[in-house]
């Protein structure tokens, strides 16, 4: 019993020592540029990365245990790992050997995690405290709050607005110095997904299948496009707009005048994003296949069975795909014809969806494991130890 009681308290100790720092920003990585700062990558939210350093291996680099799930998307800021967890904290950690650098005190669950612009970052809670917070990393203090009723999950930065949509059915772009509202686009319609930026307007679709083009300037309506079923992924942009319904029908849409280029019916529901990149949409559905299809006319390039349900977002590293299922199994496959490059058993189910900085893959579960996959080397064996 002794050892037993000695052994609680070491582990408690070295919880308290190891998750009780705040993160402060290293003045040297402001205003550098970040690896994936929004929820799906860049403004476009197409999932995808050039990744010209990945080597195509899930050789495992490091393992973090969290105490708790993640609430909200993953994001990367010059070489830190943004981990928003179920208990009211955002975790802070290195990517090239997951050291822990401490926590950003949320105050509430960050369910839009982590969007950082120079050195101040923007989150929002959800109910029952529902803020969007503004902190100085350098300092860590609280520049402004603002009242934002059930905000979704990501937020994006453009022309010094931070932008973000409410379940209400509200799109606001506050002032990201001051908080202040510059504008609200308001819908009779539920908004359960983030917006993404073309580089003329910002697009949102409702949980009931309608596309909304904004003006970023001053948040009038400049298009609408009504799809045929409800949506509950969010929207992908290269070159066209992108989206699949709740029932496994994706979407090609022309940008300029709504128009539905091409649709394309999957076996299953999807509830994750698709990725766009080099000529190739991937998808992965409940029905447990992972699909590549055209952009040019949506026909069928390659499928793979992965015999469990994909709920996540897929993401594209390079020349490869990446996704984890309900069942905790992570797998890479070639992007090009689809087959099975290596697959990992992982401690939990992937309902987050994963990224990477270009060189690893980062992945989280539901029982709050964190994973690094890439190409180990002795350097970076030499590090970790």
């Amino acid at each position: 019993m002794r050892v037993k009681s000695l052994l609680i308290i070491s582990f408690c100790l070295l919880t308290v020592v190891g998750c009780g720092k705040k993160y402060k920003l290293n003045r040297d990585f402001v205003n550098q540029s970040s690896e994936w700062p929004y929820y799906r990558g860049n403004l476009s939210a197409d999932g995808s990365i050039v990744a010209t350093e990945f080597g195509g291996k899930l050789d495992l680099i490091w393992e973090f245990k969290s105490t708790d799930k993640p609430v909200g998307p993953l994001t990367i800021y010059n070489g830190v790992l943004l981990y928003p967890g179920a208990r009211n904290r955002i975790k802070c950690i290195s990517t090239d050997v997951g050291k822990y650098q401490g926590y950003i005190k949320a105050r509430g669950v960050a369910q839009t995690g982590l969007v950082i612009s120079d050195s101040i970052g923007y989150f929002a809670t959800a109910p029952p405290k529902s803020k969007l917070r503004s902190i100085n990393l350098l300092n860590k203090k609280t520049l402004w709050k603002k009242d934002v009723k059930d905000a979704v999950g990501g937020s994006i930065i453009i022309e010094e607005k931070i932008i973000l949509s409410s379940a209400e059915g509200r799109l606001i772009a506050f002032d990201k110095m001051t908080g202040e509202i510059l504008w609200q686009f308001k819908s009779k319609q539920r908004f359960t997904t983030p917006p993404l930026f073309d580089g003329h307007a910002v697009w949102q679709v409702s949980e009931e299948g309608t596309l909304f083009a904004i003006n970023p300037k001053d948040g009038k309506e400049v298009l609408q496009v009504k799809l045929e079923n409800p949506v509950v992924a969010s929207i992908a942009f290269n070159k066209y707009l992108y989206v699949c319904d709740f029932y496994g029908v994706v979407y090609k849409v022309d940008v300029s005048d709504g128009q539905i280029i091409w649709q394309a019916k999957t076996d299953g529901a999807s509830w994750g994003a698709v990725a766009v990149s080099d000529g190739s949409l991937f998808i992965g559905h409940s029905g447990g296949e992972i699909l590549s299809l055209s952009v040019d006319d949506g026909s069928v390039q390659w499928r793979f069975d992965a015999v469990d349900i994909v709920a996540a977002p897929v993401l594209k590293v390079g020349k490869y795909v990446a996704f984890g299922s309900k069942k905790g199994n992570f797998f890479l496959l070639n992007s090009s014809d689809g087959t099975l490059v290596e697959k990992r058993k992982l401690r939990g189910a992937v309902s987050t969806a994963p990224v990477s900085d270009g060189q690893y893959i980062f992945v989280a579960t539901d029982k709050g494991m964190i994973t690094c996959f890439g190409v180990k080397n002795d350097r970076q064996e030499k590090a970790i130890n």
